[in-house]
């Protein structure tokens, strides 16, 4: 978290040291969001049950291009992670089932940007790359402890819709909402249904132009 509010801090300043007018104009800039993504299916689908929805978090950073006022293409790379684990017991029984997600995508994307008033726009977009997931699943019982971890690279997409409201000359609060899709989910057995991983997240971060 200091890491983050630190390239947020380093953002807004080279925002207010170099803006030179509201809006978004010609040219490059940056921006650097936080994330908490909802997990909308499950890590995998078997015969018996299903494993549990892994809700994410992470940071992503985003290089932007604006060819004009309203439209700029972007390249995105991001970094996303969470657990969660299902616990069972019977009378001198007990278990724990853990899994842990972790993501790494890179894509690049489009975006339309339009003003509401003089300070506040809105912006929507999309986005399609590659992302690698890597799911590590730890099992524990008092007679068995194993922990299986495999990655895999796929296809991945996201869409976005939020509002940005102007701070600096050039710079700007950013809240969003966003649908991404991972496409890359290892298998764990040859019975197992796996299922692409679905989020839906909200993204908070900073832009400024150069």
């Amino acid at each position: 978290m200091k890491k983050t509010l630190t390239a947020l801090l380093a953002c807004a300043t080279l925002g207010m040291a170099y803006g030179e007018e509201a809006g978004q104009k010609d040219g490059f800039g940056l921006e650097l969001n936080a994330a908490y993504n909802f997990a909308l299916k499950d890590i995998y689908k078997y015969d018996e049950g299903s494993s549990p929805k892994v809700n994410t978090y992470g940071v992503d950073l985003t290089a932007l291009y604006a060819v004009n006022q309203n439209n700029s293409f972007n390249l995105r790379i991001g970094w996303t992670t969470g657990d969660d684990s299902i616990s069972m017991s019977e009378e001198d029984w007990s278990a724990t089932d853990k899994w842990e997600v972790q993501n790494i995508y890179i894509m690049p994307g489009y975006r339309y940007t339009g003003q509401i008033t003089e300070g506040l726009g809105f912006f929507g977009g999309a986005n399609l790359g590659l992302a690698q997931t890597k799911v590590t699943n730890k099992y524990t019982d008092p007679e068995l402890s194993e922990k299986i971890s495999k990655s895999k690279w796929g296809f991945a997409w996201s869409a976005e819709v939020g509002l940005q409201q102007k701070v600096t000359k050039t710079g700007h609060i950013t809240l969003a909402v966003q649908l991404m899709q991972l496409l890359g989910r290892p298998e764990y057995g040859p019975d197992d249904k796996t299922e692409s991983q679905l989020n839906l997240g909200v993204r908070l971060g900073y832009s400024c132009q150069f």
